[in-house]
């Protein structure tokens, strides 16, 4: 009777970073860096599971931008291709705007699809993660198809013309520099083609995909302090133009033209009459004396429609042209600032939409969990007392008659995104959080 000689699971933990939390090295003692606290524990955990894991960070830029958490996805997708045959089985960790990079990376790699032998990776665990939904917009698709057509005409057409021209001869004594002309148009459109890529993942991108068999597991606390900005920023009415603020804003402008048309009725016109400028009677020639009295006519004429004149004038500028703003410009206006806005919080640095700030993906089904009871209630009292003592110890620099507060409120602005003074930074401290994590991995390393 022979024995039944088992060995540990090989898995690989690839861990991603959130908004500003990068580093320089794959070692050290952030949560997501080999050797620190969080890693080892989870290691450890998963080595009593049967599991041996190694770690591999994915280190991006971490800036709040869109167009590098699509970069960040693309250095993600990478790395798991490159994981993919050394490991039975590959697992995804992403904390804050970490999350979504990985989110893109599983719409990339069309993960979680039915009836799939093989995933690119077998499970996706986001924490503290809020979840963009990202759109773009008819025209923008249209005009990325176009260009994504035009670039593959370019790259089939350069090589088909030279080769035909290389083969008939008919570049005569011109043949090199034509070659050469069609090599510069074969590179460029090659380099077209680099570009288009992103876009063409756009167009193609998909609402929804993913079946019920792997749901990204998403940890999150009901105070997280970036959901809930990020929640609050989305929802609330920015409106830096009320109803009606333009309809009566030209006044300042309807007195200075109403102003300056009075100017030119009573002092500009007859100044340009005394001085044959102007002609206001129609007769070229005017006796010197006859001229004075229509000078002084002039003048009369001009003090007494002036408060017509400028009636007139003050009431256009300020209800039709006010009017005109009010309808018309107004609601662009308020849209494109508070887009503006939002898009700042958000990251956004390109012609997509992100919105519907969410705790659940919104490509792929979500089990989700709110972190509560005791580990809830430990998480928001630490960063609560970890907030107290960081104002106690900028309360009497900030509050200090003749003292330089610029320097304090800006190691305050700083201080205030430490690791220990907010909920949404402080998730890989619980003990918890590293067994719920160990649990879920460790079952889908067993499916696998």
């Amino acid at each position: 009777m022979g024995l039944k000689v088992t060995r540990d699971r090989k898995i690989a933990i690839v861990t991603v970073h959130g908004t500003g939390d990068t580093a320089e090295s794959e070692e050290g003692q952030k949560w997501y860096q080999r050797g620190s606290a969080f890693t080892e524990r989870l290691r450890q955990k998963l080595a009593s599971e049967g599991c041996d894991a190694d770690i591999q960070p994915v280190l991006w830029s971490g800036a709040n931008s869109h167009s590098q958490r699509e970069k960040g996805a693309e250095k993600l997708v990478s790395e798991l291709k490159r994981c993919r045959g050394r490991y039975d089985s590959i697992h995804v960790i992403g904390h804050s705007h970490g999350g979504n990079v990985a989110n893109e990376a599983a719409v990339h790699m069309r993960w979680g699809l039915k009836r799939r032998k093989r995933e690119p990776f077998e499970s996706l665990i986001t924490v503290g993660t809020p979840f963009f939904n990202v759109r773009t917009g008819w025209l923008q698709r249209l005009a990325g198809m176009l260009f994504l057509l035009i670039t593959w005409g370019s790259v089939i057409m350069g090589p088909l013309v030279g080769l035909y021209v290389l083969l008939s001869g008919t570049g005569g004594q011109n043949i090199g520099l034509f070659l050469a002309a069609i090599a510069l148009i074969t590179a460029g459109a090659l380099y077209m083609l680099a570009i288009s890529r992103r876009g063409a993942r756009r167009i193609m991108r998909p609402r929804k995909i993913g079946g019920d068999e792997r749901p990204v597991l998403a940890l999150w606390h009901e105070n997280d302090e970036a959901i809930s900005f990020l929640r609050r920023v989305e929802e609330l009415p920015i409106e830096p133009f009320p109803r009606g603020s333009m309809f009566p804003g030209p006044q300042s402008s309807a007195i200075g033209w109403g102003v300056v048309a009075v100017l030119i009725v009573g002092i500009v016109i007859p100044l340009l009459y005394a001085f044959d400028i102007v002609d206001l009677y129609g007769v070229d020639e005017t006796p010197s004396d006859g001229r004075a009295a229509d000078v002084f006519s002039a003048v009369g004429m001009g003090l007494l429609v002036a408060p017509v004149v400028f009636m007139l004038v003050y009431w256009f500028n300020r209800y039709v042209v006010g009017g005109l703003a009010e309808i018309a410009a107004r609601p662009p206006i308020n849209g494109f600032i508070s887009g503006a806005l939002r898009g700042m919080a958000m990251g956004r640095d390109g012609d997509q939409v992100i919105c519907n700030v969410s705790t659940d993906s919104h490509t792929h089904r979500t089990e989700s969990r709110k972190l509560s009871g005791e580990v809830a209630t430990r998480m928001q009292s630490a960063s609560g007392a970890a907030a107290d003592k960081l104002l106690d110890k900028y309360r009497w620099s900030l509050f200090t008659v003749g003292a330089d507060t610029n320097a304090p409120l800006t190691d305050l602005a700083n201080d205030a995104m430490t690791w220990d003074s907010l909920i949404h930074t402080t998730y890989f401290d619980q003990p918890e959080v590293v067994d719920i994590i160990a649990a879920h991995i460790a079952a889908r390393a067993k499916e696998a």
